[in-house]
């Protein structure tokens, strides 16, 4: 069999490994090895792509609680040093408190919209892949 078929990155990074010649050896009569190994690079890619996503929500996710941390542990120091803050103590608490719910709630919307970042990458890739079975099963 030629090599006119193999993909154009067939090694995938591998250096030393064809991935053509393993897949022209295992040719089986009626399907098509190549638009098979095809499919899956693809789905690694996307699962690739999912992982990169979902590492940079992670990390976006942690700076921010990081920083929101910082912020209160600052605004805590600055009242404690204040001596006129013993007659307001109920109420720095609860600006404190409603801050730290709107900083959680902040924290959540962000980590909810990574989450629905992720399941769309996945999503586009599952529909690629049954539209891809659809045409060949619709060919043969």
């Amino acid at each position: 069999m030629s090599n006119n078929k193999s993909t154009p990155n067939a090694d995938w990074g591998l250096p030393g490994f064809d991935f053509a010649k393993l897949i022209e050896s295992c040719q089986i009569s009626g399907v098509d090895m190549m638009s098979l190994i095809d499919m899956e690079k693809k789905n690694i890619d996307a699962l690739t792509e999912v992982n990169r996503s979902a590492y940079e929500s992670w990390r976006n996710l942690m700076a921010r609680q990081t920083e929101v941390f910082q912020e209160t542990m600052k605004a805590i120091a600055a009242e404690a040093g204040n001596e006129t803050v013993a007659g307001r103590r109920a109420e720095i608490a609860r600006q404190g408190f409603e801050k730290a719910l709107a900083n959680m709630r902040q924290l959540a919307e962000t980590a909810t919209e990574s989450q629905k970042q992720t399941i769309e990458i996945m999503r586009r890739r599952f529909e690629e892949g049954m539209a891809a079975m659809r045409t060949r099963g619709g060919s043969t």
